[in-house]
Parts: C-alpha cells; sequence; structure tokens
C-alpha cells in the first residue's frame, strides 16, 4: 500500500511539473513576464511562480483563467 501512495505521489509531482512547463513555455510565446499572464488571468504572481515550478497543484478553475488568458482552451496545458 505504502508503495502505491509513493508512486501517486511521484505520479502527481510529474504532472504538476508538466503543466508548470507548458504555462511557462506558452506564456513564453506571447512573451509575457509572470505578472503579465497572472495579471490577464487574475491570480496572485506567486500563485503562478509554484504553478510553473511544479510546486503547487492548479485546480480547474486557476487553469480555466490561465488559458483565458493566453487564450487557448484548457486542454492544451494538459498536453
Amino acid at each position: 500500500m505504502a508503495t502505491t501512495k509513493s508512486a501517486e505521489r511521484v505520479s502527481s509531482q510529474s504532472i504538476c511539473v508538466q503543466v508548470g512547463r507548458k504555462i511557462a513555455e506558452l506564456r513564453g510565446r506571447r512573451g509575457w513576464s509572470q505578472r503579465m499572464l497572472a495579471d490577464h488571468a487574475q491570480i496572485e504572481y506567486a500563485h503562478l511562480a509554484r504553478l510553473e515550478l511544479g510546486q503547487k497543484e492548479a485546480g480547474l478553475l486557476i487553469l480555466q483563467k490561465i488559458a483565458n488568458a493566453l487564450e487557448i482552451p484548457v486542454w492544451e496545458l494538459l498536453k
């Protein structure tokens, strides 16, 4: 059982890192700073920074706000 929880934690962490990298990549393509994206998405700058570093798990509402700011569908953040 402990092995499963450990595997889930690793998997969850890697997903957070992947999503964070995707957000950073798409933000960079627009030439936006983290602060600019945070302002457009109406979320806290520090929250966005932690998301991009994979240190924080993004909820659906936050992903929707980021996607709207970047003018992309939410699923694009999960590719």
